[in-house]
């Protein structure tokens, strides 16, 4: 399982979007980098997705009480080559270091790496912490990306709170995240803005680590996916032969993964189920008129899963059982009662 972000491909991509371009930590860090062999190959290793040879650089190059600027930014790096790793707890644990290490003096760093943290509490399924790193960064939006604080965070609160089963927050959330795209159309000139839009889209519903692998509690799987899927399903129809594509995968795999959840008794069945059958409707009624081929395969295998959805819960029917009443007429009915036949009066003789 990979990471979708080094730290230093989160800065230059998403940073490099804004209308008013802040220099990234490493780049304000270049000329010490440069210094530092071990450091520059360990960001070498990042770029290249060596996640493995990365977390082992920077590794060597921690201290035991990190303090300085370049510190926090190794400390920060390894936790971006654990996640590469998929080693979430790993990844959690060198950015609670980078921001305890920052306490406060160094608030770029603290404002991404409590961002990264909230995704590895969601990696982990502990959706109370991710709410409260995804709240510290917000509190920290100065230092963060445009795109990263007006429509991403809100949209991974809303997934979060939709999770957890609060509804009013998670809409509050959802249409925080609506406006943050709105105002983002008006700060890009158009041909940088289907890019933006579709990649910050992709960023805003993209699918966590526990969703990915199945892991996530089956219970909160269809709330959080009916919140995300919007934002999937726009960036897929903007169309764009990156972001579009790693979304519609995106929307694909959130069905298909249905298929992997053991769930034991009927009753669970039933109402996993009926879920998802209503989550395919919301997602249906979302979708234009006129779309894009990818965005017709997407829902040509989503059809088939909601035909197979349709199927399984026509099985699970066949198990319904009767409330205690239901239970009492029918068994009446089928028990029966003999009931004596009324008396015949005899018939009055007709008077002559």
């Amino acid at each position: 399982m990979k990471a979708f972000f080094s730290f230093f491909l989160i800065l230059s991509a998403l940073v490099g979007c804004s209308s008013q371009k802040k220099p990234s930590i490493n780049e304000l860090l270049m000329d010490e980098g440069r210094e530092n062999p071990a450091f520059e190959r360990g960001m070498k290793a990042l770029e290249n997705e060596n996640y493995s040879e990365a977390a082992k650089t920077f590794d060597q190059l921690l201290v035991e009480k990190p303090a300085s600027k370049l510190d926090l930014v190794i400390v920060y790096n390894s936790g971006a080559a654990y996640e590469g790793l998929g080693q979430c707890d790993k990844a959690a644990e060198r950015y609670r270091e980078a921001v305890r290490g920052s306490a406060g003096k160094f608030e770029q760093i603290e404002a991404q790496a409590l961002f990264r943290l909230s995704l590895m509490y969601e990696c982990l399924g502990q959706d109370t912490k991710t709410i409260t790193s995804l709240l510290d960064a917000r509190k920290r939006g100065k230092s963060l990306p445009y795109e990263t604080l007006h429509a991403e965070i809100p949209a991974r609160l809303a997934a979060a709170y939709a999770r957890i089963g609060n509804r009013k927050k998670a809409l509050e959330y959802f249409s925080l995240a609506s406006e943050g795209l709105k105002k983002m159309v008006g700060r890009h000139h158009d041909h940088k803005r289907k890019e933006v839009l579709s990649r910050t889209m992709y960023l805003m519903g993209q699918l966590s680590y526990s969703q990915r692998d199945a892991t996530a509690s089956a219970d909160s799987y269809m709330q959080s996916l009916s919140m995300q899927q919007p934002y999937l399903l726009q960036a897929t129809e903007l169309d764009h032969p990156l972001w579009s594509r790693k979304a519609a995968d995106d929307l694909q795999m959130g069905y298909e993964n249905i298929w992997k959840f053991k769930l034991e008794s009927v009753d669970q069945r039933r109402a996993f189920y009926t879920r998802g059958l209503q989550v395919i409707q919301e997602l249906k009624k979302l979708k234009l008129p006129k779309a894009n081929p990818l965005v017709e395969n997407v829902f040509t295998h989503i059809a088939k899963v909601e035909s197979k959805l349709q199927a399984e819960l026509a099985k699970v029917a066949e198990f319904n059982q009767l409330t205690k009443e239901a239970e009492k007429r029918e068994g009446l009915k089928r028990e029966g009662r003999i009931v004596d036949a009324p008396e015949k009066k005899p018939k009055a003789k007709a008077k002559r």
